[in-house]
């Protein structure tokens, strides 16, 4: 049976994710990760959107056309060493309203800056620590 090559890997995983490749979404997720690490400073519908990666994230772990590539192990290990570095930052309390959402959009940062601590408060009823930057 044939081993396919990098290439072979990034043009299927280009396929499967309209032209991204793996080290965009791996690059995204820790950006976005080392935001939520210092204090959001974004406002809620942002947050919300820049989560968005993990979702983007979780359809490449799971999809049938990836299934079988070698490379994904490497995917796997760069996703889940970010994916511990969110889980760091991420309250310790899962709220009940929003238990069928996958781990990370079950729990908000346990810390935030101003602007999303106070929409956290608004729309959810949620305190969170603010921190400035």
């Amino acid at each position: 049976m044939r081993t396919p090559d990098d290439r072979e890997f990034v043009e299927r995983f280009a396929e499967v994710t309209g032209g991204r490749r793996p080290t965009g979404f791996v690059e995204g997720w820790e950006q976005f990760v080392g935001f939520c690490e210092e204090g959001y400073h974004d406002n809620l519908d942002e947050y919300w959107f820049d989560l968005s990666v993990r979702h983007a994230i979780e359809n490449v772990l799971t999809h049938e056309r990836l299934r079988g590539f070698p490379q994904m192990g490497w995917f796997r290990e760069q996703v889940g060493a970010v994916d511990e570095r969110f889980r760091a930052v991420l309250s310790k309390e899962r709220f009940p309203a929003w238990a069928e959402l996958p781990w990370w959009e079950a729990y908000v940062p346990a810390w935030a800056g101003p602007v999303l601590a106070a929409e956290l408060w608004d729309t959810y009823g949620v305190r969170v620590e603010v921190r400035e930057s």
